[in-house]
C-alpha cells in the first residue's frame, strides 16, 4: 500500500509570485503527478496491519523543520526515489535515492495537507490547528494514529510556549517502509501567520501541482519484504478490492461522495450555469439521476469510475441536438457493435420482440405498440372504436376518415350524399408516411385510388388564419409509463405556416404550399421567411409561447384552447393503452426501460377548436434555425431528465471477471433493482384484485390509502420524483381533476386507481405527502418484497378491520 504525496524541493519563502510563474513556465514539460487521496478505513487497516507485526523502537516522531533538534537515522528511515523525470530539473543532484529528514517528511505533507484543503478534498473544518514549541519528548505510539481515524477532532499539545515555526505534522513510519496519510482526520499543529503566507499563495499551489514524490522502503532485507508483499497481495485480493487499490483509481474512488456529486444548487460561472451531474431524490435511501442539460448550461464532469458507465447507443437517426445533450452530460457515443453495456439509445422503433433484448438498467426511446397511434389508419381505428363506446360527442376532435381499400363502399355513399362543393374537400394520406410525403387535397372521387392503402379525410375547410396563412401546431407529448399511465405536455413547441396565403378557391387545391404547413415541404418556396427569433411573430414558423402572446392581443380564451387540447391528447393516448400494456407486459423486463416522446400535430378552425391531424411516433428534431435549437434544445434535455437515467453497478453491467473484481460503486449513487421491482408479493396481489374488482365504488376506491404496501410506497416515491424533475413540462395525467377519463380505459388498473387517489388527497399538501413517503423510505419499507412489518401487510390489516367492523355491527343492532 503505497501512498504518494506531494512536496516543493526547496522553500524559499522570500521568492515573489512572478518569479515562482516563471519557474513554472520553464519547468512546463514536467507531467503533472497523479492526484492521491488515503482515506480513513485505509488507514484503519494498515494500522491494524501495523499492530500484528512487531513494533521496532522507533516507529513514529513529531518535529519541527528547520528545528535544531537532530536525530540519527536507523534502519526504520523512510526513504525518498525520484522519478526519472526529475533528472531534467535543476538541483536535483546524484544520488537519486538519499535519506529522507524528518523536517522534510513534516514539510512535504503539510503541503499535501494544505492542497487538499484548498481544492476541497479534505473540510477544513475536520483539521485541529496546534501550537507547540519543541519537539514532542514522547515518541508516539501507532494507535495514536488509530483513535484519530475513529475521532474527527483531536488536538496534540506538549509545552506551553509559542514559536513561530513552520508547521509540522504527524508522520508514522513503519516497518514495511508505508507511510499513511489520513485525509479525513489529519493531526496538524500549524501556525497561522505560516499559513496566511506561505500556502495560499497561487504560485505555492502551482509548484505543488507540478511536482510529486514517491515514497519507496529503504530498510534492511527491502528486497525480501517485497517479495513478502507481492505474495500478500496475491493472497488477498480481495481485501486489496475491497479497500479499492487494486482499480487503480483511487483518487476518484475517494471523490465519490454523494454530498459533493448529487445537488441542486446551481453557481453561476460567467454567462453560465453550472450545475453538479447527479439530481438528487427528494426521498431518502433513493440513488440520484443523471443530469443533462442546455447549451447554455454547464455540467460537472462526474468521477471516472461514474463516467465509464455512461454509454449512448448511436443510430443512423439520432438527432445532432440528443448528441450534443448527452455528451453535456458525459456520455460517450457508441455505435451498436461496441457492446450492450449502454445506458440509452434514440433510434427507429422495433418490432415488439426486439425488445425483450433490453437490459434492465437501459433505456429505449419507444412502447412496443404505439405504432397504434403512429400510424394514421391505427389512430383513427382506435378513435372510432372509442366513438363506438363513448359516443361521437365526447371524441369529435377528429375529422371523418375512412381507411381504405376496406371503407371505399361508405366513402362512395358520402360523396353521393354531399350537394354543396365546399363541403367536397377531402386530403389524402399514406397510412404510414412523414414529412408531408404523398399528401394532396381532393374534390373528386375519381382522384381517389382504388387498390393502394390510403388514409382519407374531411379536409378543415374553415381553418383558423394568421395574416392570411394557414397553420398547425407542433406540439410534444412526454408519456413515461402506461402503467400507470403518466402523460406530459411541454410548455412550449411550434406554429407551422403554409408559406402561401389560403384561398378555399377549388383551383388551389392543388397548391402544397398553401394547404401544407410541413416544413420539409415549405422550405422549398422561394416566399419562405425563416424566424431566429424566439419571441418574434414574423415568418412562417414561431414558437407556440408566441403564438399564444399574439392570440390573448386578440382576445382569444387561450387557456380554453390549451385546456381542449390537453383533453384530446389524453383520449387519444387512452384510445390505444390496453394495446400498449399487453405488448409491455409481454416484451418487457422492466416498465423502467421504455419511454416515448410523441409529436402531436393539432390545427385550430376558425373558432379556434383544435383537431388533431396526427400523430408522430418520431418527431423531427432536427434544428435548422435558433428557433429550433431554443424549443428543441430545451425540450430533449428536460425530456432526459424526466426518464430518470441511473448509472448501474459495473459488476451488474460487465460480465468480465477481473472487472466483476472491482470495487463496488457506492449504493447510493448507482440503480438498485429493489426500487424498481416488478414481482408483488402475494399480498400486493390480493391488495390488487380487491380494489379493481370495486373501482366502480367510490367509498372503497377512497380507503387504497389507508395502508400501504411496499409496492405502493415504490410506485409513489417514482412519480413524485419524476414530477420534481419534470422542467418545463406539465403532467397532464394523472391530475386532481382527471378522474373523469378512469371510464375511457378498458379495463381498470390498480395503479391508475392509486394514482388517482393519491394527487387527488395530497394535490394541495404536497409536503405531507412527501414526508409521509420520507418516513417509510427511512425505514426501508420500499424496498421490501414482501413487507417485513405487519403494519404494512394488506390481508393482515384487512382482517382487523373486518373483526373490528362486525363488532361494531354487534354492538348497534344490540
Amino acid at each position: 500500500m503505497n501512498f504518494d504525496t506531494y512536496f516543493v524541493r526547496s522553500y524559499q519563502p522570500n521568492l515573489s509570485r512572478e518569479h515562482l510563474q516563471r519557474r513554472y513556465q520553464q519547468q512546463h514539460t514536467v507531467s503533472p503527478p497523479t492526484r492521491y487521496t488515503t482515506t480513513i478505513d485505509q488507514t484503519t487497516a494498515l494500522m491494524e496491519q501495523i499492530k500484528s507485526r512487531p513494533q521496532p523502537k522507533s516507529t513514529a516522531f513529531v518535529s519541527y523543520p528547520f528545528s535544531k533538534t537532530t536525530r540519527q537515522t536507523s534502519s526504520n528511515t523512510t526513504l525518498i526515489s525520484l522519478p526519472s523525470t526529475f533528472k531534467k530539473l535543476d538541483r536535483i543532484e546524484e544520488p537519486l535515492k538519499r535519506t529522507l529528514k524528518p523536517h522534510e517528511l513534516c514539510y512535504q505533507l503539510n503541503l499535501k495537507l494544505e492542497y487538499l484543503i484548498l481544492n476541497r478534498l479534505i473540510d477544513r473544518s475536520r483539521v485541529i490547528v496546534s501550537r507547540t514549541s519543541s519537539v514532542l519528548s514522547n515518541r508516539v505510539s501507532p494507535t495514536l494514529l488509530q483513535s484519530a481515524n475513529t475521532t474527527s477532532r483531536t488536538v496534540i499539545k506538549n509545552g506551553t510556549k509559542q514559536n513561530d515555526l513552520l508547521t509540522t505534522a504527524l508522520l508514522f513510519s513503519n516497518n514495511s517502509g508505508h507511510l499513511s496519510i489520513d485525509s479525513q482526520s489529519t493531526l496538524i499543529m500549524n501556525n497561522d501567520e505560516m499559513e496566511k503566507d506561505s500556502w495560499i499563495d497561487e504560485g505555492m499551489e502551482e509548484m505543488v501541482e507540478e511536482q510529486n514524490i514517491i515514497i519507496s522502503k529503504a530498510i534492511d532485507g527491502e528486497n525480501e519484504e517485497k517479495v513478502e508483499d507481492e505474495e500478500d497481495e496475491g493472497e488477498n485480493e480481495e481485501e486489496s478490492v475491497k479497500s479499492s487499490e487494486s482499480d487503480g483509481d483511487t483518487d476518484t474512488y475517494n471523490a465519490l461522495d454523494p454530498h459533493v456529486l448529487v445537488s441542486d444548487k446551481v453557481r453561476r460561472v460567467g454567462n453560465m450555469d453550472v450545475r453538479t451531474g447527479l439530481i438528487p431524490s427528494i426521498f431518502i435511501n433513493i440513488p440520484p439521476t443523471i443530469r443533462f442539460g442546455t447549451e447554455n448550461q454547464r455540467i460537472d464532469p462526474l468521477p471516472a469510475p461514474l463516467k465509464k458507465m455512461m454509454k449512448w447507443k448511436m443510430s443512423t437517426i439520432t438527432p445532432n441536438i440528443v448528441k450534443n445533450t448527452v455528451t453535456r452530460s458525459g456520455f460517450r457515443l457508441i455505435n451498436a457493435d461496441e457492446g450492450n453495456d449502454w445506458l440509452g439509445t434514440w433510434s427507429r422503433h422495433m418490432k415488439p420482440p426486439c425488445f425483450r433484448a433490453i437490459r434492465e438498467f437501459q433505456k429505449v426511446n419507444h412502447f412496443p405498440g404505439s405504432f397504434q397511434i403512429g400510424r394514421k389508419d391505427r389512430l383513427w381505428r382506435n378513435l372510432s372504436h372509442m366513438q363506438a363506446i363513448h359516443s361521437k360527442r365526447e371524441f369529435d376532435f377528429v375529422p371523418q376518415t375512412f381507411v381504405l381499400p376496406a371503407d371505399l363502399l361508405l366513402l362512395k355513399r358520402i360523396f353521393d350524399e354531399t350537394t354543396d362543393s365546399r363541403e367536397c374537400k377531402w386530403i389524402i394520406k399514406p397510412p404510414a408516411s412523414a414529412r408531408g410525403q404523398g399528401i394532396r387535397v381532393i374534390s373528386k372521387l375519381d382522384h381517389v385510388p382504388k387498390k393502394r392503402p390510403v388514409v382519407v379525410q374531411k379536409y378543415i375547410a374553415n381553418p383558423y388564419l394568421i395574416n392570411g396563412h394557414k397553420f398547425d401546431l407542433r406540439l410534444y407529448v412526454y408519456v413515461t409509463s402506461h402503467d400507470p399511465l403518466r402523460i406530459y405536455l411541454y410548455e412550449d413547441g411550434l406554429a407551422r405556416f403554409a408559406s402561401r396565403k389560403y384561398s378555399p378557391s377549388m383551383k388551389s387545391l392543388g397548391d402544397r404550399f398553401m394547404h401544407l404547413t410541413n416544413y420539409s415541404i415549405n422550405r422549398y418556396n422561394s416566399e419562405y421567411k425563416s424566424n431566429n427569433d424566439h419571441g418574434a411573430c414574423a415568418g412562417h414558423k414561431w414558437s407556440l409561447k408566441a403564438l399564444w402572446t399574439y392570440l390573448k392581443k386578440r382576445d382569444i380564451d387561450v387557456v380554453d384552447v390549451w385546456e381542449r387540447i390537453k383533453d384530446l391528447i389524453i383520449k387519444t393516448i387512452i384510445s390505444a393503452d390496453a394495446y400498449v400494456n399487453v405488448l409491455v407486459k409481454a416484451n418487457v423486463k422492466r416498465k423502467f426501460s421504455v419511454h416515448e416522446l410523441f409529436g402531436f400535430d393539432v390545427i385550430l378552425d376558425e373558432q379556434c377548436k383544435p383537431w388533431i391531424v396526427e400523430v408522430n411516433i418520431s418527431p423531427s428534431l432536427h434544428s435548422n434555425s435558433p428557433l429550433d435549437v431554443s424549443v428543441k434544445g430545451s425540450m430533449i434535455a428536460d425530456l432526459l431528465n424526466l426518464s430518470g437515467f441511473q448509472i448501474p453497478d459495473r459488476r451488474d453491467v460487465l460480465s468480465d471477471t477481473s472487472v466483476r473484481k472491482k470495487a463496488r460503486l457506492p449504493k447510493s449513487l448507482i440503480f438498485d433493482k429493489r426500487i424498481l421491482a416488478q414481482t408483488l408479493s402475494t399480498d400486493e396481489k390480493l391488495k390488487h384484485q380487491y380494489f379493481i374488482q370495486r373501482y366502480n365504488d367510490e367509498q372503497a376506491r377512497k380507503s387504497i390509502l389507508d395502508m400501504f404496501t411496499p409496492d405502493d410506497i415504490r410506485l409513489l416515491t417514482e412519480t413524485e420524483d419524476e414530477y420534481a424533475r419534470r422542467g418545463s413540462f406539465e403532467r397532464i395525467y394523472p391530475t386532481h381533476q382527471t378522474r373523469k377519463y378512469l371510464k375511457y380505459f378498458e379495463t381498470p388498473r390498480y395503479y391508475n386507481l392509486l394514482l388517482n387517489e393519491w394527487i387527488t388527497k395530497y394535490y394541495r399538501l404536497e409536503e405531507r405527502g412527501i414526508s409521509l413517503l420520507n418516513s417509510f423510505c427511512k425505514k426501508l419499507i420500499h424496498i421490501q418484497n414482501p413487507a417485513e412489518i405487519s403494519a404494512h401487510l394488506w390481508a393482515h390489516n384487512q382482517k382487523q378491520w373486518q373483526t373490528s367492523n362486525s363488532h361494531r355491527d354487534t354492538d348497534n343492532g344490540d
